[in-house]
């Protein structure tokens, strides 16, 4: 009787058991048919990162896709972006769609990313030439675009003038390389290049920062800002000083294009940050999918003037 009394309580243990190892497993399937990426960016406060997760929201929406989007409060939280990556890499996403504030400090973390088997696609900023570890990079030739920016301006004022560059912060790549292209663009025209400082991708520090260049010399015909938070801070100081100095951003945001408009910036080296967000999430799709990608995709760059920011701006409503 003993024996019958255990064995049934071995059979009812196994159906329940069985009951529920087959939820689980249905629980399971309907969660593992939704991909899930993991996006940590520079900052989500600004106009400039907010329009890359615009892009990234709608491709996943397009490829049903839970999107996780992080980001510290400001561009120079090196450190807390850090964290964020180690953080959101135990939730095992099918890819991290990157954008390293200061590469030379995510190399540790990206290599974490490699050994759990997490793909990496990194947007807008690439890491050093030295580091391989990722699968493609989205983005501007950053180089090109401050370049190109910078001829424009030249092309209006003439050469032999005095000019100004402000970059991101110290360690930023895509905002060095942009300040290097514009740079380089000025020397060529034969430009004086009054001052060279960096204003930490922030409208505040980078008017703060002109404030500072106006009181040693006022003379300026030009100035080339990494992005146009800066562009507008700069902007700001000189009108306050009286100074008129053509001044040149990048990204082509909003707010850039109707200070345009309104005859404040000269221009904008337009990005394209929501293609930059849509294609970060449709490659990590294609990723989970088997598919072979490219390992460089340049997002293309504009430059955007009096002529042309209204149609800029009416594409961006």
């Amino acid at each position: 009787m003993k024996k019958v009394s255990v064995v049934i309580l071995i059979l009812a243990l196994l159906l329940v058991s069985a009951n529920m190892f087959a939820q689980g497993s249905k629980e399971s399937s309907d969660d593992g048919g939704k991909l899930k990426v993991a996006m940590v960016l520079k900052t989500l406060s600004s106009e400039y990162w907010k329009r890359v997760v615009n892009g990234a929201v709608e491709a996943a929406e397009k490829y049903d896709v839970e999107l996780i989007k992080l980001g510290p409060p400001s561009e120079d939280a090196v450190e807390q972006q850090i964290n964020m990556v180690q953080d959101v890499l135990t939730s095992n996403p099918v890819a991290l769609v990157f954008s390293p504030s200061q590469p030379a400090t995510a190399v540790n973390v990206l290599m974490k990313a490699k050994e759990k088997g997490i793909p990496v696609i990194l947007v807008d900023t690439p890491m050093g030439n030295d580091f391989t570890d990722f699968a493609t990079f989205i983005g501007t030739e950053n180089y090109a675009a401050g370049k190109l920016g910078a001829e424009v301006m030249i092309k209006a004022l003439g050469k032999n003038k005095k000019a100004v560059v402000i970059e991101g912060a110290p360690g930023n790549p895509t905002t060095t390389q942009r300040a290097d292209g514009a740079e380089e663009a000025f020397k060529a025209a034969g430009y004086q290049i009054l001052s060279r400082q960096p204003g930490y991708s922030d409208r505040e520090r980078a008017y703060t920062t002109m404030q500072n260049i106006l009181q040693a010399n006022k003379d300026v015909d030009a100035v080339f800002c990494s992005n146009d938070e800066m562009a507008l801070g700069a902007l700001r100081a000189l009108q306050q000083a009286g100074v008129d100095a053509a001044v040149m951003g990048t990204d082509g945001n909003k707010g850039a294009l109707e200070s345009i408009i309104a005859g404040g910036l000269f221009g904008s080296a337009a990005q394209k940050p929501e293609m930059m967000g849509y294609l970060g999430v449709e490659y990590a799709v294609k990723l989970a999918r088997g598919e072979t990608i490219e390992k460089r995709i340049d997002s293309g760059v504009d430059i955007i003037t009096i002529e042309t920011a209204q149609a800029a701006l009416d594409s961006l409503k």
